[in-house]
Protein backbone atom coordinates (compact mmCIF):
# COMPACT_ATOMS: atom_id res chain seq x y z
CA UNK A 1 0.00 0.00 0.00
CA UNK A 2 0.96 3.53 -0.58
CA UNK A 3 2.41 5.27 2.45
CA UNK A 4 1.71 9.19 2.96
CA UNK A 5 4.51 11.35 4.13
CA UNK A 6 4.24 14.32 5.99
CA UNK A 7 5.58 17.24 4.49
CA UNK A 8 6.44 20.48 6.70
CA UNK A 9 5.49 23.34 4.96
CA UNK A 10 5.98 27.02 5.95
CA UNK A 11 2.46 28.77 5.71
CA UNK A 12 2.53 32.19 5.83
CA UNK A 13 -1.53 33.17 6.47
CA UNK A 14 -1.22 35.80 8.38
CA UNK A 15 1.69 37.42 6.41
CA UNK A 16 -0.57 36.57 2.82
CA UNK A 17 -4.07 37.77 4.35
CA UNK A 18 -2.50 41.28 5.63
CA UNK A 19 -1.45 41.91 2.04
CA UNK A 20 -4.48 41.73 0.07
CA UNK A 21 -6.06 43.74 3.06
CA UNK A 22 -3.82 46.66 2.63
CA UNK A 23 -3.75 46.10 -1.54
CA UNK A 24 -7.87 45.98 -1.63
CA UNK A 25 -9.24 49.07 -2.77
CA UNK A 26 -12.97 50.51 -1.35
CA UNK A 27 -15.72 49.04 -4.01
CA UNK A 28 -17.78 51.95 -2.97
CA UNK A 29 -16.58 54.41 -6.21
CA UNK A 30 -18.99 53.77 -9.45
CA UNK A 31 -17.40 52.85 -12.34
CA UNK A 32 -17.82 55.01 -15.16
CA UNK A 33 -18.36 54.10 -18.97
CA UNK A 34 -15.09 54.92 -21.16
CA UNK A 35 -17.30 56.63 -23.85
CA UNK A 36 -20.19 59.07 -22.90
CA UNK A 37 -23.07 59.63 -25.10
CA UNK A 38 -24.63 63.25 -25.81
CA UNK A 39 -28.28 62.94 -26.50
CA UNK A 40 -28.60 64.18 -29.67
CA UNK A 41 -30.45 68.49 -30.07
CA UNK A 42 -34.20 68.15 -31.61
CA UNK A 43 -32.72 69.48 -34.90
CA UNK A 44 -30.09 66.80 -34.97
CA UNK A 45 -33.06 63.97 -34.32
CA UNK A 46 -34.91 65.29 -37.46
CA UNK A 47 -32.09 64.65 -39.92
CA UNK A 48 -32.57 61.32 -39.29
CA UNK A 49 -36.08 61.23 -40.00
CA UNK A 50 -36.33 60.50 -43.41
CA UNK A 51 -38.34 62.99 -45.97
CA UNK A 52 -41.71 60.43 -46.45
CA UNK A 53 -42.08 60.47 -42.81
CA UNK A 54 -41.75 64.14 -42.31
CA UNK A 55 -44.53 64.58 -45.03
CA UNK A 56 -47.05 61.65 -43.88
CA UNK A 57 -46.44 63.04 -39.92
CA UNK A 58 -47.31 66.29 -40.99
CA UNK A 59 -49.94 65.43 -43.35
CA UNK A 60 -51.34 63.35 -39.89
CA UNK A 61 -51.68 66.76 -37.94
CA UNK A 62 -53.40 68.71 -40.74
CA UNK A 63 -55.86 66.13 -40.66
CA UNK A 64 -55.93 66.15 -37.11
CA UNK A 65 -56.24 69.96 -36.73
CA UNK A 66 -59.06 69.76 -39.71
CA UNK A 67 -61.17 67.09 -38.26
CA UNK A 68 -61.22 68.83 -35.04
CA UNK A 69 -62.36 72.56 -36.28
CA UNK A 70 -64.89 70.16 -38.63
CA UNK A 71 -66.39 68.66 -35.51
CA UNK A 72 -66.34 71.74 -33.58
CA UNK A 73 -68.37 73.35 -36.86
CA UNK A 74 -71.02 70.76 -36.97
CA UNK A 75 -71.57 71.06 -33.33
CA UNK A 76 -71.94 74.54 -33.50
CA UNK A 77 -74.41 74.49 -36.39
CA UNK A 78 -76.43 71.41 -34.70
CA UNK A 79 -76.70 73.55 -31.72
CA UNK A 80 -78.47 76.74 -33.68
CA UNK A 81 -80.70 74.16 -35.59
CA UNK A 82 -81.90 72.69 -31.79
CA UNK A 83 -82.47 76.42 -30.60
CA UNK A 84 -84.38 77.42 -34.03
CA UNK A 85 -86.44 74.42 -33.51
CA UNK A 86 -87.26 74.98 -29.64
CA UNK A 87 -87.94 78.23 -30.58
CA UNK A 88 -90.10 77.40 -33.28
CA UNK A 89 -92.21 74.77 -30.95
CA UNK A 90 -92.52 77.20 -28.79
CA UNK A 91 -94.16 79.71 -31.10
CA UNK A 92 -96.16 76.83 -32.07
CA UNK A 93 -97.62 75.83 -28.59
CA UNK A 94 -98.40 80.16 -28.21
CA UNK A 95 -100.50 79.97 -30.70
CA UNK A 96 -102.39 76.44 -30.35
CA UNK A 97 -102.85 77.92 -27.00
CA UNK A 98 -104.33 81.12 -28.27
CA UNK A 99 -106.44 79.54 -31.37
CA UNK A 100 -108.04 77.07 -28.32
CA UNK A 101 -108.55 80.53 -25.91
CA UNK A 102 -110.29 81.81 -29.22
CA UNK A 103 -112.40 78.85 -29.77
CA UNK A 104 -113.50 78.58 -26.58
CA UNK A 105 -114.77 82.67 -26.52
CA UNK A 106 -116.27 81.70 -30.01
CA UNK A 107 -118.29 78.91 -28.29
CA UNK A 108 -119.55 81.31 -25.55
CA UNK A 109 -120.15 84.06 -27.44
CA UNK A 110 -122.47 82.34 -29.91
CA UNK A 111 -124.60 80.01 -27.27
CA UNK A 112 -128.54 80.89 -28.65
CA UNK A 113 -129.48 82.03 -24.93
CA UNK A 114 -126.78 84.51 -24.82
CA UNK A 115 -128.37 85.96 -28.03
CA UNK A 116 -131.72 85.61 -27.12
CA UNK A 117 -131.06 87.98 -23.62
CA UNK A 118 -129.44 89.96 -25.78
CA UNK A 119 -132.19 90.39 -28.25
CA UNK A 120 -134.93 91.00 -25.46
CA UNK A 121 -132.64 93.74 -23.94
CA UNK A 122 -132.89 95.82 -27.76
CA UNK A 123 -136.45 95.12 -27.91
CA UNK A 124 -136.72 92.23 -30.59
CA UNK A 125 -138.88 89.28 -30.19
CA UNK A 126 -137.78 86.34 -30.93
CA UNK A 127 -140.09 83.50 -33.21
CA UNK A 128 -138.53 80.12 -32.69
CA UNK A 129 -139.87 79.30 -36.09
CA UNK A 130 -137.18 81.41 -38.16
CA UNK A 131 -134.30 80.32 -35.86
CA UNK A 132 -131.73 78.46 -37.62
CA UNK A 133 -128.80 77.11 -36.17
CA UNK A 134 -125.61 78.39 -37.40
CA UNK A 135 -122.37 77.01 -37.19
Amino acid sequence: MAELKAQNLPYEIENETMQEQTNIQPTDTPSRPDVVVVPLSPSRKLEKVSRLEKIVVAALLIVLIALALLTISLRTTISEVEQNVSTKQEQVNQKETEAARLEQEKNELSKSERIQKIAEKKGLKIESENLRKVK
